[in-house]
């Protein structure tokens, strides 16, 4: 029921090669997590083989019990510290994770086999004269490869749908399915949650299918006398060799890290929204606490207020209009509040609907040179909104879908010399309009070369006219020339040291050519120059 609820929503053309540029390199990534994770299960079943794992399958039982979430949050007090950030910040605190989740299955297999008919293999072996290791080498391992492989396999499918611990132990590199399914999931109507929802549901489906196929071979090596290591086998051996490819990137250091974790002033909780005010050098950031925070230009803490409502949702945007007041659109309560720089409510408009002044879900608000604010918007009606200065209607242009002049997710807009530069983030690419709502070109498309792009969010005009766009899905920022759409350069790769990101949602540049990339997964802003 699930995979025909997903189905049926889903409303762009199935196009399985798009879904898997779109998405592939994060399956990619977390086949590499799993696949080391279903290999040391697979060691551990082989020790089992050796000697029985009495109290070892109790101990794994106990931390599957402890549950996902537990577990994690005990690795990270266990191996956050200094001399342990190789364990931290790699593979190896997620081959923990997974292996204390599902590990109890691979000791399972292994202390099957010392049941009464397997007794009695390793007792005539010992007659022979066979050492323990000479018995399951020579005895067991050739009847029971199967059962000892099937256990690592189904560690494997398990560890792609673990998602406690993998949203909150995960490092980012190499970037994984699971935490950017959990981060960006906002409606359920989401075609590219939908698409990368179905492309791990295959992987998943056909790692079953090779572990029921393993079942089976195990019974029919007890019962006809052994057999021979399979393709799948091999190709679980693979598989981090494939995906070894997927957390690759370069990367430069900040001129400075801003905030930290937390709900104090100076801190925050996954911020998603950034703007630059040059009024007075300083900058708003908003978090998922609903955190409106101003900063000043090192980064320190001037003030800040909290939104009204924030049950449903956090903003996902702000911006500064002309008469110097934030502009913030309460992405999820259907509205744009406008406050003056101190928290002061000055006005709002809007409400849920998808007629003229109405939003589903409001992203970002940009200006043009008569003072008219431009609001985009997704959610069963993607569009861009045109207002006059006191937030009455003008006119609309856009809609759902991937042809010329249509959204999947307009997430930022960048209005310079009469074009609107629009990140259409689900469609990978930006698109450029006149002010007048005329379709002018696309640039981009998906990928991670120069001048593709996965999940465009944040975007921001340096003083050099050009576009400044971080990449959700790349874990970038690039800089874009705004008149052909070519890359020019990328700065970041997924990580958790400075100079990398995870999951960056916003961009803003102050009056220095400073980019300041709002660093989500990180809880951090960073501070870099190209």
């Amino acid at each position: 029921m699930p995979i025909a609820s997903l189905l049926l929503r889903h409303q762009r053309p199935f196009d399985l090669w798009f879904v898997w540029r779109q998405s592939g390199n994060l399956v990619l990534g977390s086949l590499f997590m799993a696949a080391l994770a279903a290999l040391a299960s697979g060691a551990l079943a082989a020790g089992g083989l050796r000697r029985r794992p009495r109290w070892g399958v109790a101990v794994a039982l106990a931390a599957f019990l402890v549950g996902g979430q537990l577990l994690a949050v005990a690795l990270i007090r266990l191996y956050n510290r200094p001399l342990l950030a190789w364990v931290y910040n790699g593979p190896p605190i997620m081959v923990l994770a997974y292996v204390g989740r599902f590990g109890w299955l691979a000791l399972l297999a292994a202390g099957s086999t010392w049941g009464r008919p397997w007794r009695l293999l390793r007792a005539q072996a010992a007659v022979d004269g066979a050492s323990a290791g000479q018995a399951a080498r020579h005895v067991v391992w050739p009847l029971a490869w199967p059962l000892v492989l099937g256990a690592g396999v189904l560690v494997l499918v398990l560890s792609l749908t673990e998602v406690p611990a993998t949203v909150l132990a995960a490092p980012h590199r190499p970037p994984q399915i699971v935490p950017m399914l959990m981060t960006w999931v906002h409606t359920l109507e989401s075609d590219p949650m939908i698409e990368a929802s179905l492309l791990l549901a295959g992987v998943v489906a056909a790692g079953a299918v090779v572990a029921a196929a393993l079942v089976v071979a195990a019974r029919r090596a007890v019962a006809g006398g052994g057999g021979r290591v399979p393709l799948p086998l091999l190709l679980l051996a693979l598989f981090p060799l494939l995906a070894a490819a997927a957390g690759c990137g370069d990367r430069g250091q900040p001129d400075a890290v801003w905030m930290s974790t937390g709900t104090a002033p100076g801190q925050v909780v996954y911020p998603r929204a950034i703007c630059y005010d040059k009024a007075d050098d300083s900058f708003f950031v908003i978090d998922r606490v609903a955190h409106v925070q101003h900063l000043d230009r090192k980064g320190n803490p001037l003030g800040g207020w909290r939104m009204p409502e924030w049950a449903n949702g956090k903003p996902v945007g702000v911006s500064v209009g002309p008469d110097g007041n934030v502009y913030v659109p309460d992405t999820h309560y259907h509205r744009v509040m406008v406050y003056t720089p101190s928290g002061q409510v000055v006005r709002q408009w809007g409400e849920l609907g998808k007629g003229p002044g109405q939003f589903i879900y409001p992203t970002d608000v940009a200006f043009d040179e008569a003072g008219r604010a431009f609001v985009s918007e997704y959610g069963e009606h993607d569009r861009v909104q045109v207002f006059d200065a006191a937030g009455k209607y003008l006119f609309e242009f856009g809609g759902f879908g991937n042809g010329d002049g249509q959204f999947s997710r307009p997430q930022s807009l960048v209005i310079d010399k009469g074009l609107v530069y629009v990140t259409d983030s689900c469609n990978h690419r930006l698109v450029v309009f006149r002010t007048d709502g005329t379709f002018v070109r696309n640039m981009g498309g998906v990928g991670s070369e120069l001048g593709q792009f996965r999940f465009p969010y944040g975007m921001d005009l340096d003083a050099d006219g050009r576009l400044v766009v971080c990449e959700f899905g790349n874990n970038r920022v690039q800089l874009v020339d705004k008149e052909t759409g070519k890359g020019l350069k990328t700065w970041g790769a997924a990580g958790r040291e400075p100079g990398q990101l995870a999951y960056p949602w916003g961009v803003a540049i102050d009056g220095k050519g400073r980019v300041v990339a709002v660093d989500s997964g990180n809880n951090r802003l960073q501070v870099f120059s190209f």
